[in-house]
This record gives structure tokens, sequence and C-alpha cells, in this order.
């Protein structure tokens, strides 16, 4: 059985809800609240995604696994891209650059701006140009994408004004940070 087309398809899948969500909001069929709401929703759900891929290649091996982990890259980009889209709203919503800093030096804020600046990173080098010239510090310079999701769950933590989506957020993502660190189980 062929696992999707490739990363056509999988592209495809990944931008129709930021696409949708653009469209409404340009149209104000979505509020600025609702925006940000979903925009950084659907940034945590494919970074989330993103994390479990290696815990779940130690458990499900064949074809969708070996799909799966040729696509991470393209799920990190996608997480990158639904965050720059909070990020511009945001942007655009405050438009004065002095609140902007002013409000970005508050531990909710630049624990985002932080994760964002670290996605950015991760995002310009997920490509085989990067790979290549970067050789082994590619995947040490990648092992941030951790850094980048313990601070997620903070400035959701910090920034929710119903903190509940955020804990159970931040325990899935704990639990699969915790999970990296788990010996993969022997073949007897």
């Amino acid at each position: 059985m062929k696992i999707l087309a490739g990363a056509p398809v999988l592209w495809i899948i990944l931008a129709a809800p930021g696409a949708l969500l653009v469209q409404r909001y340009a149209a104000s069929a979505v509020s600025y609240g609702e925006f940000i709401h979903w925009s950084g929703d659907i940034s945590v759900w494919l970074l989330i995604v993103s994390l479990a891929v290696s815990p779940l290649r130690r458990v499900i091996r064949g074809e969708f696994s070996a799909w799966l982990g040729k696509r991470r890259r393209d799920l990190g980009v996608a997480v990158f891209g639904y965050a720059a889209g909070h990020l511009g709203a945001y942007l655009l919503r405050k438009a004065d650059a002095a609140l902007i800093w002013k409000e970005g030096v508050e531990p909710g804020l630049l624990t985002g701006w932080i994760a964002l600046a670290i996605f950015l990173a991760l995002a310009l080098t997920s490509n085989n140009i990067s790979v290549r010239w970067l050789k082994s510090g590619w995947k040490r310079l990648h092992w941030f994408v951790y850094a980048g999701a313990i601070l997620t769950a903070a400035h959701w933590l910090l920034t929710a004004f119903d903190p509940m989506a955020a804990i159970v957020h931040a325990v899935i993502i704990a639990i699969l940070l915790a999970l990296r660190f788990v010996p993969a189980r022997q073949k007897t």
C-alpha cells in the first residue's frame, strides 16, 4: 500500500487549515482571538506529532513508520508556518513597535519569541542542502526542537486565559520528551 503520494499531498493537507483560517480571518468570519487561538493550537498539535515520530517509530515498524520519519522535516516546517501566522496576526493587531517591545520582554511573550527564533532556525535548515552542509552539526542543531517545545509549552501556560488546555498539552509534550530518553528495547 502506497502511503500518500509524498510531500506535495502532505503539504496540501498541512496547509489547508491555515489557508482556511487566513481566509476566514481576512473575511472577518474569525476574530483576532480565534485566529490566535487556532493558529497556536495547530502549531502545537503539529509540534506534538513531530515529537511523536521517534517514539512511534520504535513501536510501529513498517511502511507508515518509514514514511512518517521521512516527513518529520515537513511537519517541523509546518509548525513554524503556523507559529509565524500566530505571530503575524499579533504584530498586525498591535502595530506599535514600542508596545510590542514592552509586551515582548514579559515572560509569557518572551518564551514565545525565543521558541519562534528556535523554530525559524530549524525551518531554515530543514532541507537537504543544509543537512549536507552542516553534516553532524545538523542533528545537534535540530535537538533544539526540545528547547523550543518546552518554551512553547511555557508560552502557552503563561499567556492562556484558561490554562487547562495548556496544561494538558504541556504534559503531552513532557511525556514525548521523556520518551526520547527511554532506551529502545533490544530485539530478542
